[in-house]
């Protein structure tokens, strides 16, 4: 039998986009995280975290959604959480949703599907394993912040740890990611004690915007 890889070798080109496409983390020597090392550690922490949830789950099924579930940005770019306000967020939902049509059209066949089935399943929440996946998206941004120097933290950043809407509101589902996501939440606290930060201050400012 005669293999076209024509296509195969098309996606992996768009998909080697996340490798270069930077997100707004750092790592301790000063390198910007590409949205492909960000999907990469949180599929380790699938492997983790995953038999310890109050309700079992497909792994694989999970392991796939972790690997595709940032995939659009390839073509639509990263727009970080604290630059989206309503407008821009929606923008960047129809950018993304786009996006896939995109790869999917390129793939066109069973897998294709596949993917941008299971996409659609991260991006619509309904599922423990599609939540699961996006408790661990938030989580692993806050553990990488935690890492990085705090000179890397935008202003915003300091008063995530005293909303819950940025981390704990998505970790709420399941104990044991809620009692975990508390834990990262007190590392980040610790961290901006640690370098002399008014704390109570930084509560009031996070409350304020939150009311």
């Amino acid at each position: 039998m005669q293999w076209d890889f024509t296509k195969e070798f098309a996606f992996l080109e768009l998909a080697q986009q996340l490798k270069m496409e930077l997100r707004h983390c750092w790592y301790k020597d000063g390198r910007r995280e590409s949205v492909a090392e960000h999907s990469w550690r949180l599929s380790l922490m699938i492997l983790r975290l995953g038999e310890h949830l109050d309700q079992k789950i497909d792994m694989l099924k999970c392991l796939k959604m972790a690997l595709i579930h940032d995939l659009p940005e390839a073509i639509a770019g990263d727009v970080p959480v604290t630059q989206q306000d309503q407008n821009r967020k929606r923008l960047k939902e129809l950018a993304e949703l786009e996006a896939m049509k995109q790869i999917k059209a390129l793939l066109n066949d069973d897998s294709g599907d596949e993917i941008f089935a299971l996409w659609m399943e991260f991006e619509e929440q309904v599922t423990y394993e599609s939540k699961f996946i996006k408790a661990l998206d938030k989580l692993e941004a806050f553990i990488q912040h935690v890492e990085a120097p705090l000179a890397t933290w935008e202003q915003i950043e300091k008063q995530m740890p005293f909303e819950d809407k940025w981390l704990l509101a998505h970790c709420r589902f399941d104990s044991y990611l809620s009692a975990f996501a508390e834990d990262v939440n007190r590392k980040c606290i610790e961290k901006l004690l640690e370098a002399g930060e008014n704390i109570e201050s930084l509560r009031a400012t996070a409350l304020k915007a939150a009311a």
